[in-house]
């Protein structure tokens, strides 16, 4: 996949900027990891022990963040928090280093933003799967906070269940799209009470976004070996369509299991402390 002078640009000036902090300078290496058309690895040694996670080149924009923040020693002296037991951990607070003990973490959004890259056909929240946490919409990641899940079992009617909500946000999500152009006509019919009319040009935009999705391959629904897997190993179903998931730990996932078993205290942050030590991005794996 070849990118862009220009998107290369708009991607780096996207990760890098932050509101009143200077921009991080890019050296050469990083426009190579940034082009380069291949998954890859980064290696985090923890308090706990070490888990490598395998970053999908389908998701660039996520890729490609996690790999700048690992290249330039973001992730080290990290504390993790949001750990849930049979659910998930959690990383990425830069006010983190040396917090003191129970203190809240994890509650300092940036402005600084990621596209979502979601395709829960192809990447989904099964257990050891790497998402990045949103800000609000799914439309947007935040740059800083990650996720590794551990997940537990679903059943098939859960797993109905959760695709008959995304496909409901989906349909809204289209249909808002749709109606914008018809905002004025909307607002004329409102005020002067036209239900009538309302409610014809409201099942127009229904059957408009029910030929959008039919035109971009119809409806989700999770293929047999996603029933299989979220059946018999388990993984966090609940969160499909909501983040972006961009990698897999490939390595030392009983690390991550003894990380999210530890004691937490009241804001789910394991006591004592559990801390990145290192983020290194490996040049190859296996």
């Amino acid at each position: 996949m070849k990118h862009s002078a220009l998107f290369l640009l708009s991607f780096l000036l996207l990760v890098s900027c932050k509101p009143k902090q200077t921009v991080t300078k890019v050296d050469p290496m990083l426009l190579d990891t940034v082009i380069v058309d291949s998954d890859q690895y980064v290696q985090f040694e923890t308090t706990k022990g070490t888990f490598v996670i395998q970053l999908f080149r389908e998701t660039p924009l996520h890729r490609h963040n996690m790999a700048i923040h690992a290249k330039y020693g973001k992730y080290d002296g990290q504390l993790f928090f949001g750990v849930e037991k049979k659910f998930k951990i959690q990383c990425g607070d830069l006010n983190s280093r040396g917090a003191a003990p129970g203190v809240a973490l994890g509650v300092n959004e940036k402005n600084d933003t990621i596209p979502g890259e979601i395709n829960v056909s192809r990447f989904y929240h099964k257990r050891g799967a790497v998402g990045q946490a949103s800000l609000r919409q799914v439309e947007l990641s935040t740059s800083q906070q990650f996720y590794i899940i551990t997940g537990r079992t679903s059943t098939p009617s859960d797993l109905k269940r959760y695709e008959e909500k995304m496909n409901k946000r989906f349909h809204k999500s289209v249909k808002d799209s749709l109606t914008k152009p018809y905002s004025k006509q909307i607002l004329e019919y409102r005020q002067k009470k036209y239900n009538n009319k309302i409610s014809v040009l409201n099942d127009k935009l229904n059957k408009m976004a029910d030929s959008v999705i039919s035109s971009r391959g119809g409806k989700f629904s999770y293929s047999a070996e996603q029933i299989e897997e979220y059946g018999n190993i388990g993984g966090a179903a609940n969160l499909d369509g909501y983040y972006t998931v961009f990698g897999q730990v490939v390595e030392g996932m009983d690390v991550v299991d003894e990380i999210c078993n530890s004691r937490v205290d009241k804001n789910l942050r394991p006591t004592p402390d559990v801390k990145i030590i290192k983020a290194t991005l490996l040049e190859s794996y296996k």
